[in-house]
């Protein structure tokens, strides 16, 4: 399961084409996305950011790491599911039928930059500048929306730009008002 989710990230981005071509041939149920690629990178990211908010960050205590945690887990989930509605509500303007698994499975997988940024960002403070490689999930969606959703060629830039605005967006957004909820509240 591991090896399968690592070739899948590492062919989204190493090469959009060849790993939206690869789901596609393998033709994921739902149940098997959700269980063997999505539930499992959420929960690599909660050990990451415990780990990272426990032992390498300074000054903090186990509270302030499971809080961390909690919001970026928080911050994944959330964004997952609204932008995989809002896909899913805009898709008839696109040509395509209100689909919410395709929707759900686009997200995910066009997400995998935004993953690998939360995975690996609570191991590495103060390389915040990291946060501009999000600018490759266009790419990444502009490339799913040709192979995965057959979106038609003259609607394809303009679903792109939507679609990549709230893949990167919300999650950030959660994650920010999560943070700063979390901050205002009494120790």
């Amino acid at each position: 399961m591991v090896s399968n989710i690592i070739q899948t990230i590492f062919f989204l981005i190493a090469s959009p084409r060849k790993g939206w071509k690869i789901i596609i041939d393998k033709k994921t149920e739902q149940q098997d996305f959700i269980n063997n690629f999505l539930f499992p990178i959420f929960g690599f990211v909660a050990i990451t950011t415990f780990i990272g908010g426990m032992w390498l960050a300074e000054n903090v205590d186990i509270r302030w790491a499971l809080k961390q945690t909690i919001v970026a887990v928080s911050a994944l989930f959330g964004g997952f599911y609204l932008v995989s509605y809002v896909l899913s509500e805009l898709f008839p303007k696109f040509g395509l039928d209100k689909n919410m698994n395709a929707a759900q499975q686009f997200v995910g997988y066009s997400s995998v930059v935004l993953y690998v940024l939360f995975l690996i960002m609570p191991l590495l403070f103060g390389l915040s500048p990291l946060w501009f490689l999000l600018i490759y999930t266009l790419y990444i969606v502009y490339t799913g929306t040709a192979e995965f959703l057959s979106v038609i060629e003259n609607k394809r830039l303009s679903f792109t730009v939507i679609a990549s605005l709230l893949i990167v967006s919300v999650p950030v957004t959660i994650k920010i008002l999560l943070e700063l909820l979390i901050s205002l509240l009494p120790n």
